[in-house]
């Protein structure tokens, strides 16, 4: 199948180029034209790339390339059209040399057209609070993942890679999280259309701008699912002019960012004998490594043969990839088109883990008329991320005397002779294939009506997308070994499929009389989703050449399962923007959706919302007094938005049926049914409703050199979606309801600068901070904390509630706890009782940062270019995993290099004693901040003489570094974003880049 793929690209490529070589070819022909060539450049002397060159009064024309350079054939008395957005277009007769040089100006600032939902507007007339980001910022990192390139640029948007294997998908924040049981996740929004697929499977270089809606004016035209934001993506299409094949490489080699340092050797036996003595009691020969009995049998034979293992060298490795991309767009007056292929191939750091992506993208709009515009884009990837990968924990634990392979080369599944800590490759030798393909097909129709100012544009959008996983655990793996006289062998097989569809049709009305400029918007829209699955297991196989190709020849432990989930949305929505004098801005918004997995009683609700703006730099006050005043404008936005984000199904009442039971002393085990704790459905579920209030200000300042936005934001959160608590006696003990209340209150500040200005040199500089506080306003009406969630009134969501750690106890201090020794974990007695109870118990920090920042500077001079990138979180509250010695070794297993616990010698330890046996089982937490230094990018721009003599009109070559360094006040971890120490680390990738224009 893969074949007849690439097959069929290779023909779509040769045909695509054959066709751009025959329209230059036709270009070139016509009679009585000279070539025109030059470039565009703006006030600074930068580059514009894409600028629109048109001969006027015909259909000719052409765009320029990432040098700012066009050719285009004109009549010697032909004038040019030169337009970009944000600049003002210029009109240029042809001379006689055949050059020209164009410097283009204006407010590219304030004049920058954004997407906005449901269509477009100039960044000065907005009143809603949203962030653009542009191919500048998509530029500034150099990877294969859509978020990695936004962590840390737009404020108040939180991107966690908390898993950070290849293809893995992050989770996304915006401005916090309202609901305690239901999604926080934004809604995504691909080419118009809903999109509920990862993004991890659409390729950046395919994306030209994404607009990020934050508060409840910017993204109430979506109404549902709104309530956590939106996020816009819109991918490049095809303009007017010749076609143009552009291809982007990247080639790079990729290691963990850090590694856990572990103790040595010689530190491992030092450490197990501080065990051995302060816990049993042990001394003198007993604490012989080979003669005492402080390590295992395996470990004393290794430590006597001098035989060690670094187990990180094992599991972790350096890592190739290669991402290439070919594109071809252009197009007439009437067509415009764009096609990409890419491919991707991107090994993991970690033993197993890999990604191969395969990403075919079309856009294609055809004018037919004055009155009637169609498009269609699709998008199809191919991805494919199988392989049973090491255990990670067990590789960080492992004993450096533990043994890895038998002398048959097979791995030993316990190299220290314990079940607890395996071989973390025991399992790696399984077969795993894994496959997802994703198609998304989006199209629209615009129709000019006989009404001056009105249109009618329909949408639709349909994704569809199916997983495969299929499993194999052979004899050589420990999974699959044979057992007694129990064949070997174990195999699954899972499919997953979904489907949805979307359908949207817009009444638009725009109209300018005299000062007053308004357009009213009239949607009706409906969506549906459908998803399946099915799996089968079973062990037992006569051979593994089979693999998991025939599952039903599994002699035990055969399973069967399936599932399906369906929903629907409808919903209408009213959208009036006012202007007056370009000064006093106003927009009135309501939608009403109604939602399947709601009860028949509260399905549909509405969602209002009133913004307003005002240009207060156009007022005259101001204008014709501040001359370094550009722009000022007031923003002020309130209304509700929704969120529907549970699970299908929630308002009826479900039978589980995965039991089954024996009836009669001879009877064979048959499935039944029956209602679970949670089973009962409540039909009186209803929306949960987000109301939202913003005040921001955006200004630009010293002819647009410094600007920015600031935006101070309050939203509360009523008739939460959660899980209640009911009595055992009604049957069941939960039950979905609408109770409780929360609030999100903070501050998000963007500043530009253009540093310096010259006419070689630029600087700019973009700094982001983001403040949020969220809290519990109420839980079920009755003022009660949920102990049991760790849900507290006037505490944030997320909480570490436990026994707080102050210290450790010491040698000579004076103990006031009852059963505390010197050496054990210090713990903060609440009502100073002298006992420590599940009373002294508090809430120690929220699991959300206090604030993040991040700080970008973008470098050029003449055809060099440069840019850095560093990001910072800060005041979050993480599991402390090194402090936490006892869960970390279990008195067994290796330790972190270094650490300061505590020994009858080492009195002034930060950690407790390896002696300590945490009685209470009390965790162990930090207040974390961490600044990563995420890509520092060195690049040339190749003069275009000299392009030009290799036969191609431009090329870009560039070098990054993406994660070089994290600073923090923590250490001993993989991946900062992920509280577990273990988890998949983050990587440290060198790359390589090759941009060519043809």
């Amino acid at each position: 199948m893969i074949q007849k793929i690439h097959i069929w690209l290779r023909s779509w490529i040769m045909s695509a180029t054959l066709l751009a070589v025959a329209s230059n070819y036709a270009y070139s022909q016509a009679a009585d034209q000279m070539q025109v060539k030059g470039q565009v450049t703006n006030d600074a002397g930068e580059a514009l790339k894409g600028v629109s060159v048109m001969i006027k009064g015909a259909r000719n024309g052409v765009q320029t390339d990432s040098n700012g350079n066009f050719t285009i054939q004109a009549a010697p008395t032909a004038t040019l059209l030169f337009t970009y957005i944000g600049f003002n277009s210029q009109e240029i007769k042809v001379n006689p040399s055949g050059v020209i040089h164009v410097k283009m100006s204006g407010t590219n600032v304030l004049d920058q057209v954004v997407v906005v939902g449901y269509g477009t507007a100039k960044k000065k007339d907005l009143t809603g609070g949203l962030a653009v980001v542009g191919k500048e910022q998509l530029g500034m990192v150099s990877t294969s993942n859509l978020m990695d390139r936004l962590v840390g640029q737009v404020a108040g948007f939180s991107i966690t890679t908390g898993e950070a294997a290849p293809g893995a998908s992050q989770s996304l924040l915006i401005r916090g999280e309202n609901s305690i049981s239901a999604n926080n996740s934004p809604l995504i929004i691909l080419d118009g259309i809903p999109y509920s697929g990862s993004l991890a499977d659409i390729d950046p270089n395919n994306v030209e701008n994404l607009s990020i809606l934050k508060d409840a004016s910017a993204s109430a035209i979506y109404g549902s699912r709104a309530a956590n934001g939106v996020i816009l993506i819109q991918t490049k299409r095809g303009a007017l002019g010749r076609a143009q094949v552009n291809y982007k490489g990247l080639i790079g080699m990729a290691e963990p960012m850090q590694r856990i340092n572990v103790m040595g050797p010689n530190e491992y036996i030092h450490f197990q004998q501080d065990i051995a003595r302060i816990r049993q009691g042990y001394t003198g020969a007993l604490l012989d490594p080979i003669a005492g009995d402080i390590i295992s049998v395996t470990e004393r034979g290794n430590y006597a043969k001098g035989i060690t293992n670094n187990w990180q060298d094992y599991v972790f490795r350096k890592a190739l990839t290669m991402d290439h991309q070919l594109s071809i767009s252009g197009g007439t007056e009437n067509t415009k088109y764009m096609a990409a292929l890419a491919a991707l191939d991107q090994e993991g750091v970690v033993y197993n883990s890999k990604l191969s992506r395969l990403n075919i993208t079309t856009n294609v709009d055809q004018t037919f008329n004055k009155w009637l515009t169609t498009g269609i884009g699709l998008q199809y990837t191919r991805k494919s991320d199988g392989g049973i990968t090491p255990n990670l924990e067990h590789a960080i634990k492992q004993s450096p005397y533990g043994s890895y392979k038998d002398e048959s080369g097979k791995y030993v599944p316990e190299p220290m002779e314990y079940s607890l800590i395996v071989n973390p490759m025991r399992n790696v030798n399984a077969i795993q294939d894994r496959y997802n393909n994703n198609f998304f097909l989006s199209g629209y129709a615009n129709i000019l009506l006989p009404i001056e100012g009105l249109s009618l544009r329909s949408n639709f959008g349909y994704n569809y997308r199916n997983g495969f996983t299929g499993t194999y655990y052979g004899r050589n793996t420990f999974e699959g070994r044979d057992q007694g006289t129990q064949a070997g062998g174990s195999a699954s097989i899972n499919n997953s499929n979904y489907n949805d569809y979307t359908w949207e049709n817009l009444l638009k009305y725009e109209r300018q009389i005299g000062d007053h400029r308004f357009d009213v918007t009239g949607l009706f829209s409906m969506q549906k989703t459908k998803s399946w699955s099915t799996g089968q297991s079973g062990a037992g196989f006569v051979t593994d050449d089979t693999e998991y190709f025939m599952i039903g020849s599994a002699s035990r432990l055969v399973s069967n399962s399936a599932s399906l989930s369906e929903s629907a949305m409808l919903s209408y929505m009213g959208r009036i923007n006012y202007a007056y004098k370009g000064k006093y801005l106003l927009t009135l918004t309501g939608r009403t959706d109604g939602a399947s997995v709601f009860g028949i009683n509260n399905k549909y609700a509405f969602f209002p919302v009133a913004a307003a703006a005002w240009q207060i730099g156009e007022e005259r006050f101001l204008k014709d007094n501040v001359r370094w005043l550009d722009m000022l404008k007031i923003r002020l936005s309130y209304g509700a938005n929704g969120n529907q984000a549970i699970t299908p199904y929630r308002t009826l009442d479900r039978l589980y049926s995965n039991v089954k039971y024996i009836w009669g002393d001879d009877g064979t085990a048959v499935t039944t049914a029956y209602l679970a704790g949670d089973g009962v459905g409540n039909p009186n579920l209803k929306w949960e409703t987000t109301y939202s209030t913003n005040l921001g200000l955006d200004f630009q300042l010293f002819n647009n050199r410094f600007g920015g936005t600031i935006d101070a934001y309050l939203s509360k959160t009523k008739d939460l979606l959660m899980t209640r608590t009911v009595p055992i006696m009604n049957g069941y003990n939960r039950i979905w309801d609408n109770i409780g209340a929360t609030q999100n209150k903070g501050i998000e500040v963007t500043l530009n600068s253009a540093n310096v200005k010259g006419e070689n040199f630029q600087w700019n500089t973009t700094a982001v901070f983001s403040l949020n506080r969220d809290k519990i306003v109420e839980l079920r009406g009755d003022g009660i904390d949920d102990i049991a969630n760790n849900w507290f009134i006037g505490q944030p969501l997320r909480v570490f509630y436990d026994y707080k750690m102050i210290g450790v106890w010491q040698n000579g201090e004076t103990i006031t706890v009852d059963g505390a020794a010197p050496g054990a974990a210090k713990l903060y007695d609440r009502d100073g009782n002298g006992k420590i109870e599940t009373s002294d118990r508090v809430v120690i920090g929220s699991k959300n940062p206090r604030y993040t920042a991040s700080l970008a500077n973008r470098f050029s001079y003449k055809n060099f270019y440069a840019s850095a990138l560093i990001t910072g979180v800060f005041g979050v509250w993480r599991d402390d995993h090194m402090a936490n010695l006892g869960a970390w070794t279990f008195g067994i297993t290796n330790y972190v290099h270094d650490a300061n616990y505590w020994t009858p010698e080492n009195s002034n330890a930060t950690i407790v004693s390896p002696g300590y046996l945490n009685p209470l089982g009390h965790g162990y937490y930090k207040k974390v901040s961490y600044v990563q230094v995420k890509n520092i990018t060195f690049g040339y721009k190749l003069p275009q003489k000299i392009a030009k003599k290799v036969g191609v009109n431009g090329i870009d070559i560039n070098a990054s570094i993406n994660n070089l360094n994290t600073i923090s006040n923590i250490r001993e971890v993989l991946n900062y974003d992920n509280s577990w120490m273990a988890s998949y680390p983050t990587a440290r990738s060198y790359m390589f880049g090759l941009n060519i224009n043809f």
